[in-house]
Formats: structure tokens, C-alpha cells, sequence
């Protein structure tokens, strides 16, 4: 799919985008592709705000991790049970 803006770059499809969110993924929009998603304010906003969120969940598990790290070794245990 080809960027509904620029008419140049691959742009990701509606299928693609759910694939993405139900793993977590970035908020994109479908048919808009990430050059024009940074050159764009408010899309670019919500893509930081995301990657912020994103950053700070990752080192807080981090942190966990390292602060009770028998505890996260048991639940890695169990996962396997």
C-alpha cells in the first residue's frame, strides 16, 4: 500500500496496523506512512507520547527485575508448569 499523503512511501494497511496494536504496537494510522507521520504535529505527538509510555513500562519491568530477582525467576519457572 503506498502512502495516501506523499503518494511515495509504503504505507501500512488496516490488517497490518490491528496486527501491530494487539501486540502492543504503535498507534499508526493505516495508509499514512512514517515520514509523513513525523512530519505531521499531532500524529507525530501521539507517536512520542506512545514511545514515551512505551520507555518507561520497559524500565519499570527492568527495575522490578533487578530490585526482586528471585521473584521474577519463579514466575519464569512457573510459566514453564
Amino acid at each position: 500500500m503506498i502512502c495516501t499523503r506523499c503518494a511515495k512511501e509504503k504505507a501500512y494497511s488496516e490488517a497490518e496496523i490491528a496486527r501491530f496494536r494487539e501486540h502492543g504496537g504503535p498507534p499508526l494510522p493505516p495508509g499514512i506512512c512514517i515520514p509523513c507521520i513525523i512530519r505531521d504535529p499531532k500524529l507525530r505527538a501521539d507517536l512520542y507520547s506512545w514511545g514515551d509510555q512505551r520507555m518507561q513500562t520497559l524500565i519499570q519491568t527492568a527495575r522490578d527485575l533487578a530490585a526482586r530477582p528471585l521473584e521474577a525467576i519463579d514466575r519464569f519457572v512457573e510459566s514453564f508448569r
